[in-house]
């Protein structure tokens, strides 16, 4: 009987020690449910933040991408403008050293001054002149009311100026310089002034501003030798006083041509006018010749009328 008694209660021991092993069981995993369903809450919302970050992310990001581009778009224009100016640079560059290119220059500047303040009028000036010793000016301006021409030329002796603004002090440049002038006078004098051909002066052009002014301020004697030969230095601003001056001279003398067409053709309607004056007083004398007649007649009419209706008054 104890022996049973024990069994019994051995097994209701381990009945309820199983008992509480299932709700320690179950409340632990409903325990651990909560812990996973609370992760995948917590998991939801990071996620949701991830992707408000992630699309923040995203749209700074574009806008990064979209100002670089703006600016490799703006240093692809740089780059362009850079490199036309770094040929046009060249250019000149090539333009300042090359002789013959400087010349050319020289020559389209002229041109180019010449049409601005004259016009394309071969009137006034022609470009490429041959003379009659064969000598080819670069332009010549016509005198009006002369068959003379004035010769111009262009010269463009940068190569020892460009050493002078490089080294002031270069002696050798200086004299070079001055050397260059020199023959450019000498030439200018003896192939492009033939008498009663062209005037008794021809220019000499030279394009650049800054080479004329040094040379009025640095070299006068320069200047001084040049008016002894003849030849005016001008640059693109001083030509334009030359062309003016061409411009108003060849304008007064048309105009003073023309001013003699119109007083003769006053004289002319003078003359004409007098004539008629002339003819309406004889046909005005004759007017009143023949008005005065016609009163006369008049009178003599009525004076009939009267006799006439008084006799045959009178008889009746």
């Amino acid at each position: 009987m104890d022996l049973f008694l024990m069994f019994i209660i051995v097994i209701a021991c381990l009945l309820i020690i199983y008992l509480l092993f299932n709700v320690l069981q179950k409340l632990n995993n409903e325990h651990r449910f909560d812990r996973i369903e609370q992760g995948l809450l917590n998991n939801r919302h990071e996620l949701t933040e991830n992707k408000a970050v992630n699309n923040h992310l995203t749209k700074n990001y574009q806008a990064i991408l979209k100002e670089l581009m703006k600016t490799r778009e703006s240093l692809s224009v740089s780059d362009a403008k850079l490199n036309a100016l770094s040929k046009n640079i060249a250019n000149m560059n090539e333009v300042m050293v090359n002789t013959k290119k400087r010349g050319t220059f020289g020559e389209y500047q002229l041109y180019y001054l010449l049409s601005m303040y004259l016009g394309e009028n071969t009137g006034i000036y022609e470009k490429q002149y041959t003379l009659p010793n064969h000598r080819i000016g670069d332009a010549a301006l016509h005198i009006p009311g002369s068959e003379l021409v004035m010769i111009i030329d262009s010269k463009f002796p940068s190569e020892n100026y460009l050493k002078l603004v490089d080294d002031p002090e270069d002696h050798q440049a200086e004299v070079d310089f001055r050397n260059n002038i020199r023959k450019h006078i000498k030439d200018i004098s003896e192939k492009y002034i033939i008498k009663a051909v062209t005037t008794e002066e021809a220019i000499m052009f030279i394009p650049s501003e800054a080479i004329y002014l040094y040379i009025c301020q640095n070299e006068s004697q320069l200047m001084e030798e040049a008016h002894r030969a003849h030849v005016l230095m001008t640059s693109p601003s001083t030509l334009m006083g030359v062309c003016m001056t061409l411009l108003n001279i060849t304008k007064d003398y048309h105009r003073s041509l023309h001013l003699e067409e119109i007083e003769k053709a006053l004289i002319a309607l003078k003359e004409d006018s007098d004539r008629m004056m002339e003819r309406y007083e004889k046909v005005a004398r004759t007017s009143a010749t023949l008005t005065k007649q016609l009163d006369e007649m008049h009178t003599s009419m009525k004076k009939i009328d009267a006799s006439i209706h008084h006799f045959y008054d009178g008889k009746e």
